[in-house]
C-alpha cells in the first residue's frame, strides 16, 4: 500500500524553459490520523489538488471551474480530489491567505488565478519550501517558481485591435473600454493594445471601461455615444459584444466594426442577429476551460512528467465567418463559451453538470 501522506518531492533546477519535478512515491503506509494533514494528500491515495478562484460568481470563472470539475470527474476521478476555494472581488491579499489555508491542509499541488502579478507571494514561498508545486492558472504570476498555464493575454489584445484598424475605413476615431483595471492582464495587454491602434492611424477619442460585464459595457458606451456619436470603430478588452451593438441599437447609430471578446453566447448570438443589419465584429477572448488545461498538467507532474514552466495559448476569435457555429440559441444570453479546450473534448452536457449560473 502506498500512501499520498508519504509522498516526498525533488525540486530540480530551473531553466529558462522549464523547471523539472519529480514525485517519488515511497513504500509503507502511514500510521497518522485522519485529520491530520501535515504530510499532504488524501487519506485515499488520491492527489489533493486545490484550486484558488479570487472573483468567484463570474461567469468565464465560473465556467472555467465548472470545465476543470468535468475534465476530474470524467478523467481523473480514481486519482484526484479537487479542494476548491473562492474568495471576493479580485483581492490579493484574501487570495494569498486562501492559498497558505490550503497548504496548511496539506494538498499536493495549488492552482490558483491570480488577483494581482505579486500578491500572492507569501503563500508561494511556503509552497516552495514544503515542496508543493504551484500552476497560475488563467493569468501571469510573476514569480520563477510558479508555472503558468494561461491564455496569452496580450495575443487577445493585439489580434483584436489589428482586425480592427483594418476594418477602419475614412473614419479613424475609435473608442475604448478596458476591462478592470489593476488586474494583471488588463494592465499587460491594455498599452499593447492602445500602440497598435495608433501606430496604424487610429485616433483614441473616447475612453471607458467595461467592468468585464455586459451591462457595464453597455451602459459606458451609452455616454461615449452621447458625445461621440461619429466614432468609426469600438475596441473593448475581453467583454462588449453584446452591449455594444445594443448601446448604438438604442441610440439609432449605425452599427461600427467592434472587438468584444467576453465569449458569451449572447455575443455570438449578437453578430448573428445585427449581421445582416450591418453589424460587424471579432470577439477575441481565452477559453475557460484553460482552467481544466491546468489540472491536466497538475496532475501530470503530481505523476512525475515534466511540463512546460511557462504555457500561453491562442484565444479563440468568434466573428461574423463562424459565429452560427457558436450561438446556443437554447442557452441564456450570458452563457459561457469556451467550454472545451483543444486535446480535451468536453461536451456541454459535461459541463452544465458543474456550471453555477
Amino acid at each position: 500500500m502506498q500512501s499520498s501522506r508519504t509522498r516526498r518531492w525533488t525540486l530540480a533546477a530551473a531553466s529558462a524553459a522549464s523547471i523539472t519535478v519529480a514525485a517519488a512515491l515511497l513504500g509503507g503506509c502511514s500510521s497518522a490520523p485522519a485529520d491530520d494533514t501535515s504530510g499532504g494528500g488524501s487519506d485515499d491515495g488520491k492527489f489533493v489538488i486545490g484550486f484558488q478562484q479570487p472573483l468567484g460568481g463570474q461567469a468565464w470563472r465560473e465556467m472555467g471551474l465548472a470545465s476543470l470539475q468535468a475534465l476530474a470527474a470524467r478523467d481523473y476521478a480514481d486519482t484526484v480530489e479537487l479542494k476548491i476555494v473562492r474568495t471576493n472581488d479580485n483581492d490579493a491579499a484574501q487570495q494569498n491567505s486562501a492559498i497558505q489555508n490550503l497548504i496548511a491542509e496539506g494538498v499536493d499541488a495549488i492552482l490558483f488565478d491570480p488577483a494581482s502579478a505579486t500578491g500572492a507571494d507569501a503563500a508561494i514561498a511556503q509552497a516552495e519550501a514544503a515542496g508543493i508545486p504551484v500552476i497560475a492558472n488563467g493569468g501571469p504570476y510573476d514569480n520563477p517558481y510558479v508555472y503558468i498555464v494561461s491564455t496569452d493575454w496580450g495575443s487577445a489584445g493585439t489580434i483584436g485591435a489589428e482586425w480592427l484598424v483594418n476594418q477602419l475605413g475614412d473614419n479613424k476615431n475609435v473608442a475604448v473600454l478596458e476591462g478592470l483595471a489593476g488586474v494583471p492582464l488588463n494592465d499587460i495587454s491594455m498599452p499593447a493594445v492602445e500602440e497598435v491602434l495608433t501606430a496604424n492611424g487610429a485616433t483614441i477619442v473616447a475612453r471607458g471601461t467595461n467592468g468585464w460585464n455586459e451591462a457595464d459595457a453597455q451602459k459606458n458606451m451609452a455616454q461615449i455615444l452621447q458625445s461621440n456619436p461619429d466614432i468609426g470603430g469600438v475596441y473593448s478588452f475581453l467583454t462588449g459584444g453584446q452591449g455594444i451593438p445594443a448601446a448604438f441599437a438604442d441610440a439609432g447609430i449605425p452599427f461600427v466594426p467592434t472587438v468584444g471578446g467576453s465569449g458569451y453566447n449572447g455575443e455570438a448570438c449578437a453578430l448573428v442577429e445585427y449581421g445582416p443589419d450591418g453589424y460587424v465584429g471579432n470577439m477575441v477572448f481565452g477559453q475557460p476551460a484553460i482552467y481544466a488545461k491546468g489540472l491536466q498538467q497538475a496532475v501530470m507532474l503530481l505523476q512525475g512528467e515534466n511540463i512546460d514552466q511557462e504555457q500561453y495559448y491562442p484565444p479563440l476569435e468568434i466573428t461574423n465567418d463562424n459565429a452560427e457555429d457558436f450561438c446556443l440559441p437554447g442557452q441564456a444570453d450570458n452563457f459561457q463559451l469556451g467550454y472545451d479546450f483543444p486535446g480535451l473534448d468536453l461536451t456541454v452536457d459535461e459541463v452544465l453538470e458543474y456550471y453555477q449560473k
